[in-house]
């Protein structure tokens, strides 16, 4: 029997079994909530497992803590928004298969941590953490984004170990904590405590298409403050300059962002725009305010970047554009506001897509059955950290699924078991 028909088989043989480790992973909540979050309760599930087909030296569950240089590395962020990020309790997870020696290493990587849960209750399923089923797909909060990618790596990992197939080269599977809000440092933990990892396939959610290239970006900051007394003494109101700001920002949208030049093999891959997301000044509704007219208020917005770009060429063009447009009012004769990022820079990623890794990827989309498509991404991620904290390639491919940290998120079940088939076939192809 060769690899591939023993792979489908042991897919088809465990496919109940896996749905409800899915749906179990899925109703375990591991939301991040900066400047802390709650991913320990899915590790352990993750640990529990692959406890009972790996030896505990092939597990690996440690603290970020734990890993040396890592606060000391310059992608290392420290602050959200002003605050500090905890890590205490929050660890990392990895399951390794030891390869006989002599061939190249892959990593299947996903971040354990999901966005909490705004609106309470949701249609297809009320409960939003049911791992519920219908109609061919799975819903809950964290399943496409990125529950479902992170499980089939280990899955895949499971699978090649079960089924005895020997390898050369070392496969491993990793969930990491923190990567939802820019996080990212549980990703560069992973890089530093496993720096010689040859490629890896990072399971965002990409309904199976290869993602080689994906936009990079930040959170931004516009705050105005006032002097004096402020309530009906102000003589200059701050909700009338977070006016001009919003306004200026949407010329900035239409200046910049409709005329961006993409790479022309990507056109209609990519669709970037400025996002402005929340406003506020003087409380959230009229019992918080009596009417007062408040001394600030701030406006936070996400401005994208396509590869290629430096960060200090994109602070240097949008504070430079806002700046010019803010001081010609009148609004604005006593200052100009402060425009700060909140959380990381956000690195575009390129995958090069001449590694032998990617080679591989192709063999196995073919021998599959599944057709190759190599696209952009608009959206950034943690794949930059791959390429500058270690030697590390990587590609992005993840399941179908939709309505990524919105109601009744879901990922597609079908493509759930293809792509624990075709992460275990790569590793054949590309580590044997």
């Amino acid at each position: 029997m060769d690899h591939l028909q023993s792979i489908d088989e042991w897919v088809k043989a465990h496919r109940n079994e896996l749905l409800e480790q899915l749906s179990g992973l899925v109703r375990t909540r591991t939301d991040n909530t900066p400047p802390s979050g709650r991913e320990k309760a899915g590790q352990e599930y993750l640990h529990r497992l692959m406890a009972p087909a790996f030896p505990e030296r092939d597990l690996d569950l440690f603290e970020l803590d734990e890993v040396p240089g890592l606060r000391e590395h310059p992608l290392f962020f420290t602050h959200i928004d002003g605050l500090e990020r905890q890590y205490r309790d929050r660890p990392n997870f990895v399951a390794r298969l030891p390869g006989s020696g002599g061939g190249a290493s892959l990593v299947f990587s996903g971040h354990m941590d999901t966005v909490p849960v705004m609106e309470q209750r949701w249609e297809a399923f009320a409960d939003p953490y049911s791992g519920g089923i219908k109609e061919g797909k799975m819903y809950g909060r964290g399943v496409a984004d990125m529950k479902a990618g992170t499980f089939c790596g280990f899955a895949a990992l499971r699978c090649l170990k079960e089924l005895g197939i020997r390898l050369k080269g070392d496969v491993y599977a990793e969930s990491v904590v923190d990567e939802e809000y820019g996080g990212v440092n549980g990703t560069i933990a992973c890089r530093l405590r496993y720096p010689d990892t040859d490629f890896a396939i990072l399971s965002e959610p990409s309904g199976l298409t290869a993602i080689i290239e994906t936009a990079g970006g930040s959170i931004w900051k516009a705050t105005v403050e006032e002097g004096g007394p402020g309530g009906y003494a102000m003589k200059t109101n701050p909700i009338y300059k977070l006016a001009h700001i919003v306004h200026c920002l949407r010329e900035y949208d239409r200046e910049v962002y409709s005329k961006l030049a993409y790479p022309s093999d990507y056109k209609g891959q990519m669709d970037l725009a400025l996002w402005p997301f929340l406003v506020h000044a003087g409380g959230r509704n009229y019992l918080e305010n009596a009417s007062y007219v408040p001394k600030s208020g701030c406006a936070y917005f996400y401005l994208p970047v396509l590869f290629g770009t430096s960060e200090p060429e994109v602070r240097a063009q949008f504070t430079g554009f806002m700046n010019r447009r803010l001081a010609e009012l009148e609004d604005f004769r006593d200052g100009l506001p402060t425009f700060q990022t909140v959380l990381r820079w956000l690195e575009p990623h390129k995958t090069d897509v001449r590694h032998p890794g990617m080679k591989a990827v192709r063999e196995g989309f073919r021998e599959l059955g599944l057709p190759y498509v190599e696209q952009a991404l608009s959206l950034p991620c943690d794949a930059f950290a791959f390429q500058r904290a270690s030697k590390t390639e990587v590609v992005v491919i993840g399941p179908r699924g939709g309505n990524y940290h919105g109601i009744d998120e879901y990922v597609e079940i079908e493509s759930v078991f293809d792509l624990i088939r075709l992460m275990a076939v790569t590793a054949v192809a590309y580590c044997s």
